[in-house]
């Protein structure tokens, strides 16, 4: 059987390449994961791997974390650069623009095995991971044979069922839970205290409606949400989510509302409507994409949105059905056609 050495480096990156793993069992081709080690995120990863029931062949270790960034590239490098040779690896698969993908697909390039790049329709994640930033694609470009997009639908069909323990929310069948996911930093009171006026006027209102808001709770927030939602039974603070949470909760809620686009994978599978908050000070565009819909951040839009969908049930229809901008995703066996075409 063919080999094929999978490499990723973070839990977003886990949850997309996992479900192709176990295919590729299915498919006759030998997996062989490589991953490096790393310490802030190595409790939700082992969750990840173990959920999809995936066991790394080789882990780059995480005791080098002292190491200048020339001497880990270098030492990667040569790790993958021996486990292509002694395990005859027939072809690569990298995931995102990480240092670990960049050094995977050159250790690849120079012992001629092709590569195909991994990346999510949606780009969610892609540029803060960048190891050279924006120059990262040029870079990869002479290295990957092929890029490709690949979906999350596997994915959620199984971390949307996990159970999700806690949230204090009790007969929340019959309620319309709204997911409040902030992504600024939690010291900009402006735009807390206006997304909170408009909790509390939605609350005072439509009864049927919670809020679940995942944030730090720091001094700031602890003291907007005392003076403008205290005494509001429907509005619940949790802490962050961490992504199998994230997902999990994805498929219990009515409406996300973000001022980041990377929900809009995840909404646009589940069909959950989005609302895509920017700054009304920030004058850079942001268009409506698929079930995201661009709004500024003012109490007067947010509530007008919320207050619309609420009320018009055929306007929420048709925001779940809008189709999706992003490249179209391949699927597994597209993807491996493409690896192995003309060898």
């Amino acid at each position: 059987m063919k080999k094929v050495m999978i490499v990723f480096d973070t839990p977003a990156e886990a949850i997309r390449i996992c479900p192709v793993i176990d295919k590729l069992k299915q498919m006759q081709y030998t997996p062989v994961v490589f991953i490096p080690k790393q310490v802030e995120t190595a409790g939700i990863m082992d969750q990840i791997l173990a959920l999809f029931g995936v066991e790394p062949s080789y882990v780059l270790s995480a005791a080098l974390e002292s190491q200048t960034l020339n001497q880990l590239t270098a030492y990667a490098l040569n790790e993958l650069s021996n486990t292509i040779k002694q395990e005859q690896i027939d072809a690569t698969i990298v995931c995102g623009n990480t240092r670990i993908a960049f050094v995977a697909a050159l250790a690849s390039y120079y012992n001629d095995i092709r590569v195909t790049q991994v990346l999510s329709p949606a780009g969610n994640g892609e540029a803060t991971s960048a190891f050279f930033g924006k120059n990262t694609d040029a870079l990869m470009a002479p290295l990957a044979a092929n890029r490709v997009f690949l979906g999350l639908e596997t994915a959620l069909s199984k971390t949307t069922t996990l159970p999700l323990d806690q949230l204090p929310i009790t007969n929340s069948d019959t309620k319309r839970i709204i997911l409040f996911d902030y992504h600024g930093k939690s010291n900009q009171r402006s735009i807390l205290e206006k997304s909170f006026q408009a909790m509390k006027h939605i609350t005072n209102t439509y009864k049927e409606v919670i809020f679940v808001i995942p944030i730090k709770l720091t001094t700031l927030v602890m003291e907007l949400a005392n003076r403008i939602l205290k005494g509001q039974k429907q509005v619940y603070f949790v802490k962050p989510f961490n992504i199998l949470e994230y997902q999990s909760f994805m498929r219990r809620a009515w409406l996300v509302m973000s001022d980041n686009t990377h929900c809009l994978e995840e909404a646009q599978i589940l069909g959950i409507p989005a609302l895509i908050m920017k700054n009304p000070g920030n004058n850079g565009t942001r268009q409506d994409q698929g079930v995201g819909t661009a709004i500024n951040f003012s109490k007067v839009q947010l509530v007008d949105w919320m207050e619309r969908l609420l009320l018009d049930a055929e306007c929420y229809e048709t925001i779940t059905k809008r189709p999706s901008p992003d490249p179209k995703t391949q699927s597994i066996e597209q993807m491996m056609d493409l690896l192995f075409q003309n060898s």
